[in-house]
């Protein structure tokens, strides 16, 4: 069997278009998909001064995209649905979940686990669930610039409302004495 010669031209071409393919796979990899959540949690990463206005926080959240500020119930941040803030488990909330952001009102889904979630707001829904000592409390509100809300302690706010993110204040409650 004798090995067949390969035309110079082909083999240039076909060099390319690997090379091309590999470079579209790898810029694919960039992440920034729905799917890449898990930094989502904690904090947005904060754009550069060039970024397009939707992707700034906005000038009514103090904390911007760092929603880590909200542990201790206390801050102004810019969310998107599907954030989520963790709060500290003394207020009895677990997380505040971004569930929708309309023209100027905003859904959040609560969870926690003391078993006496109490909140206000509109559209109000909440329950509670308790197996061998062990609670598990839901609860949906809306918000929006004209009507507050408030779950447990901690008051909450809507600053300011765009098209795919909103400021959203938290602020615990003064407690009686």
């Amino acid at each position: 069997m004798t090995p067949k010669k390969l035309n110079p031209a082909k083999a240039v071409l076909t060099v390319v278009l690997v090379a091309s393919a590999a470079l579209t796979l790898l810029a694919g990899c960039g992440g920034g998909g729905e799917g890449d959540t898990p930094s989502k949690q904690n904090s947005h990463t904060q754009p550069s001064g060039s970024a397009p206005a939707s992707s700034r926080a906005l000038s009514e959240a103090a904390d911007g995209m760092n929603l880590a500020a909200c542990r201790d119930a206390n801050c102004a941040v810019d969310v998107r649905v599907g954030d989520r803030l963790t709060v500290d488990s003394t207020f009895g909330v677990d997380s505040i979940t971004v569930k929708a952001i309309g023209n100027d009102e905003i859904t959040l889904a609560i969870q926690g686990t003391s078993s006496r979630l109490q909140v206000e707001g509109t559209n109000v829904s909440t329950s509670s669930s308790c197996v061998n000592n062990r609670c598990r409390d839901e609860g949906e509100l809306s918000i929006s610039a004209s009507r507050s809300g408030r779950v447990n302690d901690i008051e909450l706010r809507l600053a300011k409302v765009e098209a795919e993110h909103a400021a959203l204040v938290l602020h615990p409650r003064a407690t009686q004495k």
